[in-house]
C-alpha cells in the first residue's frame, strides 16, 4: 500500500476488496494524520463525529452485500458550505452560522452517501467564499484560522476551497468536494500540487449548497491524479437524484472514455498566446509550458498558437464596479435566501444585513482588521439598477463569440491551455458554466527569489512551489477537458517530485486490525 499522501482510488479499492485494509482503518490513520499537521496547516474546521462508526457500518456492507462502488469507504472531505446533517456544522467559515442547521443536506452529499463514501468532515475555506472583506482574507476565517500552503513556510494557499486542497495534498483524505464561484477551486488545487476539476455547471448537482452566486457556483473535485478526479465526479454524477437514467449513462460513457489512453491524434488544442497573464507570467512557468507543448504535440495533439479570446481586452478595461456588480448582486440574493431558509437559527441572522451587524459585532470576527466591504458592497446593491442591467446583456458575449465558446468554434479547437492563472478567462468560464481543469505543470527552481502578498504578507512564490496548467473546455465537453489533463499528468508526473516542508507520518498500516478482513 503506498502512502497515504500518493495513495489512488485504485489502491484503496484494491486493498479494500481483497481485505488487506479496513474503512475503519484508513479513517483511523486519516484521523491521526490530521491531528499531526492540522495546527499547522489549519485545513480542516471539524470532523465528524460518526466517522468511526459511519467506516465500521461500511466494512460491515462490503463484506456481506459487497462494494456499492468505487467511493464504497473511501473518506471524502467536505467544504464548509455544504451542508452534511451529520453532526458538523455549515457555517462558510463564519461564526454567525455556527448552530445554525437547513431543512435538508446539500444533495451532493447526498449522492456521496448513495455512493458509500465516508464523509470525514468539513474543510476549511475563505470566510463567505472570500467575498466578505478587501483586507487579507485569503484562505482565513474565524472558524479555521488562516490556512497555509504545505511547501514553504507562511506559504499563501489560495482560494475558498483551499482547506480541500492541503488535506487531498496531505493524504488526510482521499479526495473533497470544494465549490467554485470563480477559479476556487483550480487555483487552490495549483497552490497545493493536486488536481482540480471544475466541471461544467451542474453535472454534479450544487442544490442545498451555501452559495456565493447561484448563477456560477459551481460542485467540484479535488483529487491526487486527473484519473481519480474523473472517477469521483462520475460515481457522484452516477448517484444523483437530479439527471434522469439516459442522461446519467451517457455522461458516464463520455467521460469514461477520456482517461482510457495516451493518444490525441486528431484533437486541436488552442494557446492565447495574446493574453497578458501570458506574457508576463513568471519564467519557470514558461520553460515548464514548453515541455508541456511537446508531450502533447507527441501525443498526436495540433497545436493551434493563434487562437485569440475576443472579448479578454474588453473585459480587462471595464471599470471595477462594471466587473465586480454581477456577483455583488447574486450574493445578496443567494445568502438572503439561504439565512431565510434555515431550520434552526440560533443568532437569527435572517438577511445580509443582519450577518453584517454580526460579524461587525463579533470579536473573533476581527472586524475591522478584516473589514466586510464586500458584503456592504453586495448589500447595496440592487436587480433593477443599470449597471447591472447592462453587464447581464453583456454576458451573452463573454460566454459566447468573446469568450472560450467563441474562440474554440472560430479556430475548431477542443480546448484551450492557459500556463498561469488568468482571472479573465477563468471569469469567462465562471459566467458560462464551462469545465476547467488544473494539472501540476511544474515547480519554482531552487534560487527563486521569494515573493510575498502585499496584502497579507503570506508567500506567493518560493523554490519548490508548485504550478499548474488550466485546461479550459466547452460546455459539456469535459471528456476533453480531462482527456488533456490525463495526459499532462500522467507523463509530467509533477506531484511526485513535490515535497511539503512538513508532512503526517501515521500510514495506515499503524492502526491495521490485526485480524484483516476475509473476503
Amino acid at each position: 500500500m503506498p502512502s497515504l499522501r500518493h495513495a489512488t482510488l485504485i489502491d484503496l479499492v484494491h486493498g479494500l476488496c481483497h481485505g488487506r485494509i479496513t474503512s475503519e482503518d484508513l479513517i483511523r490513520a486519516s484521523l491521526a494524520r490530521v491531528g499531526e499537521v492540522n495546527h499547522e496547516f489549519h485545513a480542516i474546521i471539524e470532523l465528524n463525529p460518526h466517522v468511526e462508526n459511519d467506516a465500521q457500518l461500511l466494512d460491515l456492507e462490503h463484506i456481506t452485500r459487497g462494494p456499492r462502488g468505487p467511493l464504497h469507504g473511501v473518506p471524502i472531505l467536505l467544504k464548509d458550505n455544504i451542508p452534511a446533517l451529520d453532526g458538523t456544522e455549515t457555517t462558510c467559515g463564519s461564526l454567525a452560522l455556527e448552530g445554525a442547521k437547513p431543512p435538508k443536506e446539500a444533495a451532493i452529499v447526498t449522492s456521496l452517501r448513495d455512493a458509500g463514501a465516508i464523509l470525514l468532515g468539513k474543510a476549511n475555506m475563505a470566510e463567505w467564499s472570500g467575498f466578505r472583506s478587501t483586507s487579507g482574507c485569503s484562505g482565513w476565517s474565524p472558524r479555521g484560522g488562516q490556512s497555509k500552503g504545505i511547501f514553504y513556510p507562511g506559504m499563501k494557499a489560495s482560494g475558498s476551497s483551499g482547506g480541500c486542497a492541503i488535506a487531498v495534498a496531505l493524504g488526510l483524505c482521499f479526495a473533497a468536494i470544494g465549490t467554485e464561484t470563480c477559479y476556487s477551486i483550480v487555483s487552490p488545487a495549483e497552490r497545493s500540487g493536486v488536481i482540480g476539476f471544475k466541471p461544467t455547471r451542474n453535472l454534479l448537482p450544487s442544490e442545498g449548497i451555501i452559495h456565493a452566486s447561484e448563477r456560477q457556483d459551481t460542485v467540484g473535485v479535488l483529487a491526487r491524479t486527473v484519473a481519480d478526479a474523473m472517477h469521483v465526479a462520475l460515481d457522484m454524477a452516477y448517484q444523483s437524484q437530479h439527471r434522469n437514467a439516459a442522461t446519467k449513462s451517457n455522461l458516464v460513457q463520455d467521460i469514461s472514455r477520456a482517461c482510457l489512453n495516451l493518444d490525441l491524434a486528431g484533437m486541436r488544442i488552442g494557446i492565447p498566446w495574446h493574453l497578458n497573464d501570458i506574457k508576463t507570467m513568471h519564467g519557470a512557468k514558461y520553460e515548464s509550458f514548453r515541455i508541456v507543448l511537446s508531450v502533447l504535440k507527441n501525443a498526436g495533439a495540433t497545436l493551434v498558437h493563434d487562437i485569440v479570446v475576443t472579448g479578454a481586452d474588453e473585459y480587462e478595461n471595464l471599470t471595477v464596479e462594471e466587473k465586480q456588480i454581477m456577483l455583488d448582486t447574486d450574493m445578496k440574493l443567494a445568502i438572503n435566501k439561504y439565512l431565510s431558509s434555515l431550520a434552526t437559527n440560533p443568532n437569527n441572522i435572517t438577511d445580509l444585513q443582519d450577518l453584517i451587524d454580526f460579524t461587525k459585532s463579533c470579536p473573533e470576527e476581527e472586524c475591522p482588521t478584516r473589514n466586510v466591504a464586500g458584503l456592504e458592497r453586495a448589500q447595496a446593491t440592487d436587480p433593477n439598477n443599470d449597471v447591472y442591467l447592462t453587464m447581464l446583456a453583456r454576458d451573452a458575449y463573454f460566454t459566447g463569440e468573446g469568450g472560450i465558446a467563441g474562440a474554440l468554434i472560430r479556430h475548431s479547437c477542443a480546448v484551450l491551455l492557459i500556463p498561469t492563472l488568468s482571472p479573465t478567462v477563468q471569469t469567462f468560464a465562471a459566467k458560462a458554466g464551462s469545465p476547467v481543469l488544473s494539472v501540476p505543470m511544474g515547480t519554482y527552481p531552487p534560487g527563486t527569489p521569494i515573493e510575498r502578498d502585499a496584502k497579507n504578507g503570506l508567500v506567493n512564490i518560493a523554490p519548490g512551489i508548485p504550478f499548474s496548467l488550466y485546461v479550459f473546455g466547452g460546455i459539456g465537453r469535459d471528456a476533453d477537458v480531462l482527456k488533456v489533463g490525463d495526459v499532462v499528468d500522467r507523463v509530467m508526473r509533477v506531484r511526485e517530485g513535490l515535497i511539503p516542508y512538513l508532512e503526517p507520518k501515521t500510514e495506515i498500516e499503524d492502526f491495521q486490525s490485526a485480524g484483516q478482513v476475509e473476503v
